[in-house]
C-alpha cells in the first residue's frame, strides 16, 4: 500500500514540477517571436470588374495611406500653389 501512494505521489509531482516555466530551458530562449497579424483588403482596379486580394501588415496599411495623403497635398499645391486667388481661377 505505501508503495502505491508514493508512485501515485510522484506521479502527481511530476506534471505539477513540469507546468512551471523554466527559464534555463533552452527551448523557450529560442522560441521565434510572434508574426505581426496581415490583413488583406479586396482592391478593385479602375476599369476592371475584377479585384486583387492585397495582404499587409497594418503598419504597412498606414504608411501606405500616410504615403498616398502626402502626395495628394504635394500634387496639390504643385498645381494650385499658396495663392487662393489662382485656385478660384482669378489669376492676374
Amino acid at each position: 500500500m505505501f508503495v502505491l501512494t508514493l508512485a501515485l505521489a510522484m506521479a502527481g509531482a511530476t506534471p505539477a514540477e513540469s507546468a512551471t516555466p523554466d527559464s534555463t530551458n533552452p527551448a523557450t530562449e529560442s522560441a521565434k517571436p510572434a508574426k505581426p497579424k496581415k490583413t488583406c483588403k479586396r482592391i478593385v482596379m479602375t476599369g476592371s470588374n475584377l479585384g486583387r486580394r492585397i495582404c499587409k501588415t497594418e503598419e504597412q496599411w498606414i504608411a501606405e495611406q500616410s504615403a498616398n495623403i502626402d502626395n495628394v497635398n504635394q500634387s496639390y499645391k504643385q498645381n494650385i500653389g499658396n495663392d487662393p486667388a489662382a485656385s478660384m481661377g482669378r489669376g492676374n
